[in-house]
This record gives C-alpha cells, sequence and structure tokens, in this order.
C-alpha cells in the first residue's frame, strides 16, 4: 500500500537519481535554492473514492505538482523533455523507511510554463511544473 509522504519522498529520490538534480520537497517556510537547475516536489489535493461496500477498501489519488526550475530557456526545454520521458514511461521506485521496497507508475495531467512577467522576479523564471497522479487502494485495517 502506497503512503503520501513515501510518494512525494519517492519521487523526490528519482528525479535526484535518474536525472542528477538537485530535488526539494516543497513545505510551509520554504525556500528556492538560489542555483540552477533544481527540481521541486510539492504535495496538492488528495482525493478518495468509497466504491466498496463497507468501505472495506478506498481509492486513494495521490498528486504531485513537481517544478523544474532552470537557468535559461534553453535549459528548461532540455530538461523538460527528461522529466516528461521519466514521468510517463519509467517505473519509479517505491521508497518506504529509505530502502526500495517497489515500483509505482505516474499519470501526468498537466504541463504547465510559467511565464515570468516581472523581471525582478529571477526566481519564478525559467520554471516549468508538471501535475502528476497515482491512483491506489487503502484496505481496511492498514
Amino acid at each position: 500500500m502506497i503512503e503520501q509522504y513515501d510518494f512525494i519522498v519517492s519521487l523526490k529520490h528519482f528525479f535526484e537519481n535518474k536525472l542528477g538534480l538537485p530535488c526539494d520537497i516543497i513545505a510551509d517556510g520554504y525556500k528556492m535554492r538560489d542555483e540552477k537547475p533544481f527540481m521541486t516536489v510539492e504535495q496538492m489535493q488528495n482525493n478518495y473514492e468509497y466504491n466498496v461496500k463497507g468501505r472495506d477498501a478506498v481509492e486513494a489519488t495521490y498528486r504531485a505538482q513537481v517544478g523544474l526550475h532552470a537557468g535559461n530557456a534553453v535549459e528548461k526545454m532540455r530538461i523538460q523533455e527528461s522529466v516528461q520521458n521519466a514521468l510517463m514511461f519509467e517505473q519509479i521506485p517505491y521508497r518506504k523507511a529509505g530502502e526500495n521496497v517497489g515500483f509505482f507508475s505516474v499519470e501526468v495531467m498537466a504541463v504547465m510554463p510559467m511565464p515570468s512577467g516581472d523581471i525582478t522576479n529571477h526566481s519564478g523564471r525559467h520554471t516549468v511544473y508538471f501535475d502528476v497522479e497515482l491512483s491506489t487502494y487503502k484496505r481496511g485495517g492498514n
């Protein structure tokens, strides 16, 4: 059974190992790195569907927003292709308690380049976000 925290940590380790880019988990108080390129992972809204009688099982959809923060437009476009391909075609190692215990795949729901209209906003430049989802089932008693 996949858990929210392990899902986010697994994504972080996947990007660091697969692409060789530092990756941060965004939480309250997070400060962006100055050195680019790097990636971020942030928990988004989860959904639960109670589709089994007696709540014996619940379908959980975990969502994360993956950010790619590059130093320039060319670097962003090149790395973006690698990130998209990895998310669409690779099996992501599932980490629990610091060990790889299986694999999962995600669905890429959206890819959103973020134009920076403010030329003084250097941290927001050359950024693209990937919205990803993972559907899993939770069973009672776990």
